[in-house]
């Protein structure tokens, strides 16, 4: 009798395995038939095509675009950009069913406006430039049409993400396309490993010492980014404030060095200009 429990167990154990195992995958189908699935595709292989990696502008290190070819090639009636703008045109959000595909969806799309609005008016040494906006305010303008309605950048960061999902990666997540936001990746962010590559960006972004965070120990001062000062109120006291949200990303040497001595919390200079390949050749040839 003990062997045929035991090998009924184990047909059970391995079922419940194979259920497991197979989770993921079947999560990343039922996701990739996402209405905002085509759109993804084709914005990932937008952000493949055109991203450059890390180089220096302002003595900040950044990755950057290649504006130019972007703007070359998006002339062309069956560009990736205008594909990516027609995919979103089609989809409607509301049909997005799995939360993360959706948080995806947006903060994709918020990052897609932003180059929408360089590459309409590029060329541009800033998404503040005043082709852009006479009141160097960009977020309020109509930046992307999805499901036949305009959006903003600041309706998408504020109504469809942060009020949506309360979730303070998002800030950081979106990018206005500036040397002193988080660096961006080759690739569009995806439901599967959104947590994967927030985490990611923001662990990252806390290494640069030109824009994320620099720790000088002797002066005992932490100097964080803009992003932080700006929307404080999303990291609030009860849950740490904003050491308590920058810790948990840091080298645990430099986090118990902050937690066992006092520190001067500083904010960098948010430098605005562009994230271009082309800012970076320019410096070069000074």
């Amino acid at each position: 009798m003990v062997p045929n429990l035991f090998s009924r167990a184990m047909v059970i154990g391995v079922s419940c395995l194979g259920l497991v195992l197979s989770f993921p995958a079947t999560a990343a189908a039922v996701i990739a038939a996402e209405p905002s699935a085509a759109f993804e595709r084709l914005y990932g292989r937008l952000l493949g095509e055109f991203w450059r990696p890390a180089v220096g502008i302002h003595g900040i290190e950044t990755t950057v675009f290649d504006y130019s070819r972007m703007k070359h090639d998006a002339q062309a009636p069956d560009s990736l950009f205008n594909q990516a703008l027609a995919a979103l045109d089609k989809l409607d959000p509301a049909e997005i069913s799995n939360d993360n595909a959706a948080k995806a969806f947006w903060i994709n799309a918020y990052n897609f406006g932003a180059i929408r609005l360089v590459i309409n008016h590029y060329p541009v040494d800033s998404i503040t430039s005043f082709k852009i906006s006479l009141f160097k305010h960009p977020w309020s303008k109509k930046a992307l049409r999805i499901g036949g309605r305009w959006y903003s950048l600041h309706e998408i960061e504020k109504e469809m993400l942060l009020k949506a999902f309360e979730d303070p990666r998002i800030v950081f997540a979106v990018s206005c396309a500036a040397v002193s936001c988080p660096d961006r990746a080759p690739e569009a962010f995806d439901a599967v490993h959104l947590d994967e590559q927030m985490d990611k960006l923001i662990r990252a972004f806390f290494r640069n010492p030109g824009k994320g965070l620099r720790l000088d120990r002797q002066a005992k001062t932490l100097t964080l980014s803009w992003i932080l000062k700006k929307d404080s109120h999303l990291f609030p006291q009860d849950k740490g404030g904003v050491l308590g949200f920058v810790l948990p990303y840091l080298e645990a040497t430099d986090r118990s060095w902050i937690q066992t001595h006092p520190v001067k919390i500083d904010y960098f200079d948010h430098d605005w200009t562009l994230n271009d390949l082309a800012q970076a050749e320019r410096e070069k040839r000074r």
